[in-house]
């Protein structure tokens, strides 16, 4: 299960780093700030993800 977590974890990472190069070269400031928002949604689904990983090894222990 541990190779999963790695693979989904590294996964949302890719992502975000995706949205961030995006944002850094987008031609207008409504595009940075779009890219901006949909990086934050990454983020946030990717802390998500770790707590409630977290939370059910906690459980299963």
């Amino acid at each position: 299960m541990f190779q999963l977590d790695t693979f989904i974890i590294q996964g949302h990472q890719k992502v975000i780093d995706h949205y961030r190069w995006l944002r850094d070269t987008a031609g207008s400031e409504a595009e940075r700030e779009r890219f901006q928002r949909r990086m934050v949604e990454e983020y946030e689904a990717l802390k998500r993800c770790t707590e409630s990983r977290s939370d059910g090894t906690r459980h299963a222990a």
